[in-house]
C-alpha cells in the first residue's frame, strides 16, 4: 500500500500513533510531503525516526528548505568562530525563526555533532516531487503546487514547490492527480477544518489538516482512498 502524510510540524507522538493507525508495514511506502519540523518542538525526533525507515520517502517543505540552508550555514560559521555571522546568515535565521523555527534550532543544538551531520545529510536527500502510480491512477506528490502550469515538474525552480498557496480546484499538471500539503485546510474554508480536501474533479488532494495548529494529522491510502485522522490538540510537542 502507498500512504501519504503531510505537515506533521513536530507532533512526534501523534506521528507515531498514525503509523500504528494505518498499520504501516515494511512492504508499504509512506510519502511525507514536507513540513515535518517547526511549530511543534519535536520535529527533530520525527526526522530521526524517519531516517531509520527505508520505506518512508521524505519530500521537501518550505520549513525543511529554510532549515537546511540555515543549519548548513551555522555549521560553516562554527568552523570559524572568530568571524562574525554574515548579514545573509542573520537574515536567513531571522526569517526561519519568525516562521516558528526556534524550537527546531533549540532541538538541533542539543544533538551530538554526529547527529547534526546525520540530520543535514538527511535533509539534503529530500525530493521536491514524486510521481506515483497507485490503484490504477497517476499521482504527483509535492509540498505546494506552482502558481502557473504548462511545464514538466523538472522545469520549475525549487521554490515553486514550496511556498505557493493553491486552492483545491487549481492543478497545474493536467492528467495527474495532484497531492499537496502546505496550506492548512481551514484556510480554504472553515467547513474543512481538520479535514483532507479533494477538488470537485478529484484531481487535487489537499493534505494539511492543521496538525501544527492543534487540529488533525491526516493520512490517506492512495490505493484505497481511505483517510485517517488523529487530533494533535494534546500532543506534547504543542504544549508550553
Amino acid at each position: 500500500m502507498i500512504y501519504v502524510m503531510s505537515d506533521i510540524h513536530g507532533c512526534y507522538q501523534t506521528y507515531l500513533k498514525m503509523l500504528e493507525k494505518i498499520g504501516l508495514r515494511e512492504s508499504d511506502t509512506l510519502y511525507i510531503l514536507g513540513d515535518v519540523i517547526d511549530r511543534g518542538k519535536d520535529g527533530i525526533k520525527v526526522l530521526m525516526d524517519m531516517m531509520m525507515r527505508p520505506n518512508v520517502i521524505p519530500l521537501l517543505g518550505n520549513h525543511e528548505y529554510m532549515a537546511a540552508i540555515s543549519l548548513a550555514s551555522l555549521a560553516d560559521a562554527a568552523k570559524a568562530p572568530e568571524t562574525p555571522p554574515s548579514p545573509a546568515l542573520k537574515r536567513r535565521l531571522a526569517k526561519w525563526v519568525s516562521d516558528s523555527g526556534a524550537v527546531t534550532i533549540d532541538a538541533y543544538r542539543r544533538l551530538t555533532s554526529a547527529e547534526r551531520a546525520q540530520v543535514l545529510e538527511y535533509l539534503a536527500e529530500f525530493s521536491l516531487y514524486e510521481e506515483v502510480r497507485a490503484g490504477g491512477k497517476d499521482y504527483l506528490l509535492m509540498h505546494a503546487a506552482p502558481d502557473e502550469g504548462g511545464w514538466e515538474p523538472s522545469a520549475y525552480h525549487p521554490e515553486d514547490f514550496l511556498f505557493s498557496h493553491s486552492l483545491p480546484e487549481e492543478n497545474p499538471f493536467p492528467g495527474k492527480i495532484l497531492v499537496t500539503g502546505h496550506t492548512p485546510t481551514f484556510l480554504i474554508g472553515e467547513q474543512y477544518r481538520g479535514k483532507i480536501v479533494t477538488s470537485v474533479k478529484g484531481d487535487h488532494i489537499c493534505m494539511d489538516a492543521g496538525a501544527g495548529y492543534g487540529e488533525n494529522l491526516a493520512a490517506v491510502c492512495l490505493n484505497t482512498g481511505w483517510q485517517y485522522y488523529l487530533s494533535t490538540a494534546e500532543d506534547p510537542a504543542l504544549q508550553d
